[in-house]
C-alpha cells in the first residue's frame, strides 16, 4: 500500500508556507543570531517526493521514496542571511500500487534543476530557513510518453541543527514545487503536478561573511575598597581585538594620583582622597582601524576613611657579617624591619660610629678602610614606613687595626782603612744596637724584627776564586749578618728565634741595614715602610765565617 498525499494544490501551498513560516519565527525567537556567517553553504541528503500528479491513461503517480538532493547556498556579505539557492534533486523508482497494473513495476523518474534566493537565521544551535526558487523540471512517467521538459517553481524552508561553525545537520528540508505534464491521450485530470520533496542530510559551510564582533574591553579594580593612602590597581582587557595589531591604552581617573595611565595595568594612589565611590575610566584602541577601532569601559572602587590608626612605630633590627674583621675590610649589613599596624617599610638608612655605608635598602655595606684604631664600630639602621613613621635598630662589629710597623735605630757599616773584604761585618757598635732590639723582643714575645740592608753605589768583593768568582750581594750579607748575630746561642749572640726575624734588601742607601719593629698583629705586606723591599733568599746567602766578633774567651778557643 503506497503513501498518498491528495489535496487541492492550493490548499498544500497554503499549509506548507504557513508551516514553513512558523518554524521559522519559532526557531529565530529561540536562539540569537550567531556572529559566525557563512560564505557558501553545500547541502546533500536523502529525498522523498510526492508527485501529487496524474499520467497518462488517468492513474495517479506513487510517491518516490527513492531520491537524492543537493544544493549550493552563497549568501551576499551585505545581509549576510540571504543567499542564491541552486537546488538539484533526482527521484527514481516510484512506490507499487497492488492490483494497478501500470504501477506494479514503476519506473516513474522525476528530477528538478531550480535556483532562487534563500534566507537563514545563523544560530548557534537551530538555524531555520525559507526559500523560493524557478526552474524546470525533467519528468519520465512509467506509462505511454518519453520524457518531458516542464517549468518549475516553488518555495519551502527547513531547519538546520549547528553542530560546529563549518558543519551542521539538516534535520528537515520540504518544498512545494508546481510542474506541469502534458497527455497524450484524453484524461479527465489535471496537467499540473503540485509536489512536496522532503529530504534531510549535512550541510558544509564554507569562509564567513559575517560582520566583525564589535571591539569591547573590561576593566577591574583591585582591591575594590581601600583606606585612605592605600594604592589601587587597575587592569583592562580587550575582546574582539586583533591579535596581530598592537592596541593602545589610556586610563583617566576621577581622583587620586594616577600612574601608568598609557599601560594595560595602572595605579591610583589614594593618599589625599576623601572618602567615597570612584571610577576609573579605560580606553583600548586599534590605531590600525579606520572606524569603531576603540573600546571604553570603567572599574569602580571605594576609599574609606581609616578610623584614627594606631602610630606605633616599626621595629627594627640588623646583624652583620662578619662580626669581626680587619681594618679595610667590607661588612655586609642585614636590616629587618615590620610595623605592629602591618603599615608599608619604605625605606632605609644607616649610619656608623667609623667607616663609611654604602646602601639604602634592606641590606647595605660597611666599609672600614680608614679606620685607625681597633674597637667595636656601632651601625644604627633608621626604618621609615609610609606613615612616615620611623623606628632605630642596632648592630655591632668588631674592627681590628693592625699597629704600624716602625723604624728602629739603624746599624751602620763603616769601611776602615785595609778591611775592604769585611764592609759587611757586625762591629762592636752594631752588637749594641742588635742587642737593644734583642732585649726588647724578650719583653715582647709577640713582637718581630726586619732588617733591611743597603749597599747602594758599593763595589762588592768578589766571592769565589777562578771563573766561579761573582760579586758579593752585599746588601743581603749586612742583614744575614746582623740576623746571625741575634739568633746566635749566647755567649756568641742573644739566641732569639730566627722564625722572629725576617731579613730583605732595600736601595737608596749605603753601609747600612735599618731595623724594623713589627708589633704582634701587625701585617708586613702591608706596611709602607717596607713597600719597596725585597726578601734576601737565605738558601743562597748565608752569614759570614766572621759576620760579628766573637768575646775574646770565645776566641782563643
Amino acid at each position: 500500500m503506497s503513501c498518498r498525499i491528495a489535496v487541492a494544490p492550493q490548499r498544500v501551498l497554503a499549509i506548507f508556507l504557513t508551516t514553513a513560516f512558523v518554524v521559522v519565527l519559532l526557531a529565530a525567537g529561540a536562539t540569537a543570531q550567531n556572529a559566525y556567517q557563512p560564505r557558501d553553504e553545500i547541502f546533500g541528503g536523502y529525498s522523498w517526493l510526492a508527485p501529487n500528479g496524474w499520467g497518462d491513461l488517468d492513474y495517479r503517480i506513487n510517491n518516490i521514496p527513492k531520491g537524492f538532493d543537493a544544493s549550493n547556498t552563497y549568501y551576499f556579505c551585505a545581509t549576510c542571511n540571504l543567499g542564491v539557492v541552486i537546488d538539484g534533486s533526482g527521484h527514481f523508482s516510484g512506490a507499487t500500487t497492488p492490483g494497478n497494473p501500470f504501477t506494479s513495476n514503476d519506473k516513474t523518474g522525476v528530477g528538478y534543476v531550480l535556483g532562487g534566493l534563500q534566507y537563514k537565521y545563523h544560530t548557534n544551535s537551530l538555524s531555520p530557513f525559507f526559500r523560493g526558487f524557478v526552474g524546470v523540471a525533467n519528468i519520465s512517467p512509467d506509462c505511454c510518453h518519453d520524457t518531458e521538459w516542464s517549468f518549475a517553481a516553488g518555495g519551502g524552508g527547513g531547519l538546520d541543527l549547528r553542530v560546529s561553525p563549518r558543519f551542521s545537520i539538516r534535520l528537515v528540508q520540504a518544498d512545494y514545487i508546481y510542474s506541469h505534464y502534458s497527455h497524450i491521450f484524453a484524461s479527465t485530470h489535471s496537467t499540473q503536478w503540485n509536489s512536496v520533496r522532503l529530504a534531510t542530510g549535512v550541510v558544509f559551510n564554507l569562509g564567513n561573511c559575517g560582520a566583525p564582533a564589535p571591539l569591547s574591553c573590561t576593566a577591574s579594580a583591585a582591591p575594590t575598597e581601600v583606606w585612605v593612602g592605600e594604592p589601587v590597581q587597575l587592569n583592562a582587557t580587550g575582546t574582539n581585538f586583533n591579535p596581530k595589531h598592537t592596541p593602545t591604552y589610556g586610563w583617566t581617573a576621577a581622583g587620586g594620583k594616577l600612574s601608568g595611565n598609557a599601560a594595560q595595568t595602572a595605579t591610583i594612589d589614594t593618599t589625599g582622597m576623601a572618602a567615597g565611590s570612584y571610577t576609573a575610566k579605560a580606553t583600548i584602541a586599534d590605531p590600525k582601524m579606520k572606524k569603531n577601532g576603540s573600546a571604553t569601559c570603567t572599574a569602580s572602587f571605594s576609599v574609606k576613611e581609616r578610623p584614627q590608626p594606631p602610630m606605633n612605630p616599626p621595629q627594627v633590627s640588623c646583624s652583620v657579617s662578619p662580626a669581626n674583621v680587619k681594618a679595610g675590610e667590607t661588612v655586609t649589613i642585614a636590616a629587618t624591619a615590620s610595623s605592629p599596624d602591618n603599615a608599608q617599610i619604605t625605606g632605609y638608612s644607616y649610619q656608623a660610629t667609623a667607616g663609611s655605608i654604602n646602601g639604602s635598602g634592606a641590606t647595605a655595606t660597611l666599609n672600614t678602610a680608614g679606620i685607625a684604631s681597633s674597637g667595636t664600630v656601632t651601625i644604627s639602621v633608621v626604618a621609615t614606613d609610609a606613615r612616615q613613621l620611623t623606628g632605630t635598630g642596632t648592630c655591632a662589629v668588631e674592627v681590628n687595626v693592625a699597629p704600624p710597623v716602625t723604624a728602629r735605630t739603624p746599624i751602620e757599616f763603616i769601611p776602615r782603612p785595609h778591611q775592604r773584604y769585611i764592609p759587611w761585618r757586625v762591629d762592636n757598635v752594631a752588637k749594641a744596637i742588635l742587642d737593644d732590639d734583642a732585649s726588647a723582643l724578650k719583653n715582647d714575645p709577640g713582637a718581630k724584627l726586619v732588617i733591611v740592608g743597603y749597599a747602594d753605589d758599593e763595589k762588592p768583593p768578589m766571592v769565589g776564586k777562578g771563573k766561579k768568582a761573582e760579586p758579593m750581594n752585599l746588601a743581603a750579607q749586612r742583614a744575614v749578618n746582623a740576623k746571625a748575630y741575634l739568633v746566635a746561642a749566647p755567649p756568641d749572640g742573644q739566641g732569639i728565634d730566627p722564625g722572629r726575624i725576617e731579613v730583605r734588601t732595600g736601595a737608596g742607601k749605603q753601609h747600612l741595614a735599618d731595623i724594623f719593629w713589627v708589633p704582634q698583629g701587625a701585617d708586613v705586606s702591608s706596611s709602607t715602610l717596607l713597600q719597596s723591599t725585597v726578601p734576601v733568599d737565605e738558601t743562597k746567602v748565608k752569614p759570614s765565617n766572621n759576620a760579628y766578633p766573637k768575646p775574646k774567651s770565645a776566641a782563643h778557643q
